[in-house]
């Protein structure tokens, strides 16, 4: 399941570091409470999507549906099926060091179904020229607030040192063998689920202390495409 669930994480990397494009409108500086895409909707997403070549018609959907009894304005939807069996969104990290990941929460609310954390990093300790991995932790199913804190069930899609890849360690111990010079080029959301077909809606997605609402609707702020760039 692990091997199926990286599939196109995977193949990414061998495209090398030029292929890991940032989606349309993504910043540049690292990721955080203040560079933050706080809303993201269908006519001005934030930066969030999927433009990497290996990932073509993966991203997901915006949605009316609810996951939250406190955010009652939509979700990001992930719909797989036989033809499409994986979807994943991402949003541009900004070369973020991958050691200031675990400082914050990483949260998201999910429906029921089959959701992933999915971290993009380069310049981790592979062997490899680029260093890079994909950093996965499966949500467990319901309808819950996915927080892996303390869970020992992250793994990484790359050998690390004393770390086998697909092998499962907790998101501190990948961070330390990752090295120092590792940095995350992406964080997003995939769904994969076991048999192919299935739907999970997710929302308020944090990171690094940056928190994104997925809106079914746009607003109409004065700021335009640019109101998702200010606190």
């Amino acid at each position: 399941m692990k091997r199926n669930l990286i599939r196109a994480t995977t193949v990414g990397a061998a495209l090398g570091v030029a292929g890991l494009i940032a989606p349309a409108g993504a910043i540049a500086a690292p990721v955080d409470e203040n560079n933050c895409a706080k809303v993201s909707t269908p006519g001005n997403p934030a930066g969030w999507g999927n433009t990497f070549s290996d990932e073509q018609g993966q991203a997901g959907k915006y949605s009316d549906v609810n996951v939250n009894v406190n955010d009652e304005d939509g979700s990001l939807r992930f719909e797989t099926t036989a033809t499409t069996p994986r979807q994943a969104s991402y949003h541009s990290a900004g070369q973020l060091p991958l050691a200031d990941v675990a400082k914050q929460p990483l949260t998201f609310h999910k429906s029921e179904g089959q959701a992933n954390w999915q971290i993009r990093v380069t310049g981790a300790e592979t062997g490899s020229e680029d260093g890079f991995a994909t950093l996965v932790w499966t949500a467990p199913e319901g309808k819950v607030q996915a927080d892996p804190a303390g869970s020992n069930q992250w793994y990484a899609t790359r050998d690390l040192p004393g770390i086998p890849k697909f092998s499962n360690a907790t998101l501190d111990k990948i961070i330390e063998a990752a090295g120092e010079k590792a940095v995350v080029n992406h964080y997003g959301i995939s769904s994969q689920p076991a048999g192919n077909t299935g739907t999970v809606n997710v929302d308020n997605v944090s990171f690094n202390g940056c928190t994104t609402n997925f809106k079914a609707t746009d607003d109409a702020g004065g700021f335009g495409s640019l109101e998702n760039l200010f606190p």
